[in-house]
């Protein structure tokens, strides 16, 4: 064994689990939120740039099926399409491509396009979709990037202007939908150059919070990273699990020699948006993510954590209200 460790990278490892570096490793890490300081922190008005990012778990409330939850979209689309498709029962986000679409003409419009249209009837927006206007109205918010297209974010009563809204993936409402195989509307970039700028410390941006999304499709799952060093970052959905791996994860790729990274910037783990490459991996148990942001990661209903600030001692005290 004193032979083993007289390699100098032997001994740097041996050095490292020292009681004195671990004391400096834990040092350099960012403080742990809980819930209540968040909370207390948001309701003092400490954070005035607020970038937030929803999936399809902020609009489960409003009666649209998330994509990959039991009996969500994905299951519908097995359950009607599998069949006939089989291709669909392996990847079911296949029926959303601009592949099966040209491929499938008929069956697109006459029974796919139609099954979408469905989801926007009736809906109406649930109480992430308010807390976001409510940001707008404290003059917080910097923007809201959403991958819905159910446009909720966009409804008359929230008071979201355009500028506050950034559709990544487009809008069921005017056509613009983004499907798999599409390039992302050219102002996304426009508006992550602004708000994600190359210096971060230009940025300004000193909260952002993630609602309902498992951060699996790419680009949108770069933009966690892009936030600046300091800035705060919130993680709520309903599982946490989910949203610690996807395709760009080290351990996946190692498992799939064969993933179609087709598409990305020189290196397979890393996006281009906003002029600047960003890593599609989760960081947020990773130690540099742990290094760089104050995080706080919640495993809950999104509506249920939005009531629990509103209902906490600090927003009472404060007055604060969502409608």
């Amino acid at each position: 064994m004193a032979e083993h460790v007289q390699g100098r990278r032997h001994l740097w490892h041996a050095a490292a689990g020292t009681a004195s570096n671990r004391l400096r490793r834990a040092q350099e890490l960012q403080p742990t939120l809980t819930e209540q300081t968040f909370f207390a922190k948001l309701a003092g008005g400490v954070y005035r740039r607020i970038v937030v990012l929803t999936g399809a778990g902020v609009s489960t409330a409003a009666g649209i099926p998330d994509f990959r939850s039991p009996g969500g979209m994905f299951d519908e689309i097995c359950s009607a399409w599998g069949s006939r498709f089989p291709q669909l029962l392996h990847s079911p986000e296949t029926l959303l491509s601009r592949h099966f679409e040209r491929t499938n003409r008929q069956v697109y419009k006459n029974e796919v396009h139609p099954w979408l249209q469905t989801l926007k009837t009736s809906a109406a927006p649930t109480a992430v979709h308010k807390f976001c206007g409510w940001l707008q109205r404290q003059g917080w918010l910097q923007r809201v990037y959403t991958q819905n297209v159910d446009g909720l974010h966009r409804h008359a009563d929230l008071g979201l202007s355009q500028d506050f809204v950034v559709e990544f993936h487009g809008a069921l409402r005017d056509g613009s939908i983004v499907m798999y195989g599409d390039s992302i509307p050219p102002h996304v970039d426009t508006y992550c150059r602004e708000d994600f700028p190359k210096q971060p410390s230009k940025s300004g941006i000193d909260l952002l919070m993630v609602f309902g999304t498992s951060l699996q499709v790419a680009p949108f799952c770069a933009l966690p990273n892009m936030a600046p060093r300091g800035c705060t970052r919130v993680l709520v959905n309903m599982d946490l699990e989910v949203c610690m791996v996807n395709d760009w994860s080290r351990c996946r790729m190692r498992a799939d020699p064969y993933a179609d990274l087709s598409g990305l910037a020189k290196s397979p783990t890393l996006a281009r948006l906003g002029g600047r490459d960003a890593q599609l991996q989760p960081l947020w148990r990773d130690s540099k993510g742990r290094k760089k942001w104050p995080q706080l990661l919640v495993e809950s209903d999104c509506d249920a954590f939005v009531h629990r600030f509103f209902d906490s001692p600090d927003a009472l005290a404060s007055d604060l209200t969502l409608l």
